[in-house]
C-alpha cells in the first residue's frame, strides 16, 4: 500500500488493530522526518546571521499539535475538573 510498503495482499491480510498499529508507525516516521526538516531550518537561518534579530528555534518555524503549549491556568483548571469527575 505505497508509502506504507506493504503490498495489497498483505495489507488485506492484517486485523485492524495491526493496521491501526502500521498506520500509526508510518504517522510518526512521517513526523519525525517533518522535525528533521524544521531543526536543518532553524540551523540555516541561524547561520544566515543578521538578517535574523534573534535565535530562532525549531518551535518558532512550525509547531505539532502535541507541541502545543497549554497555559498554567488551563492546565490546573483541567487537572482540577479531571479529579473532581473522578
Amino acid at each position: 500500500m505505497g508509502r506504507l510498503g506493504l503490498a495489497p495482499s498483505e495489507a488485506k491480510s492484517l486485523t485492524h488493530a495491526q493496521l491501526e498499529a502500521v498506520m500509526r508507525h508510518a504517522v510518526e516516521a512521517e513526523k519525525e522526518d517533518w522535525k528533521r526538516t524544521r531543526w536543518l531550518a532553524a540551523v540555516l537561518v541561524n547561520i544566515s546571521g543578521k538578517s535574523v534579530k534573534k535565535v530562532v528555534t525549531e518551535t518558532d518555524l512550525l509547531k505539532f499539535e502535541d507541541e502545543q503549549k497549554v497555559s498554567s491556568l488551563r492546565a490546573l483548571l483541567q487537572s482540577h475538573g479531571k479529579r473532581r469527575n473522578e
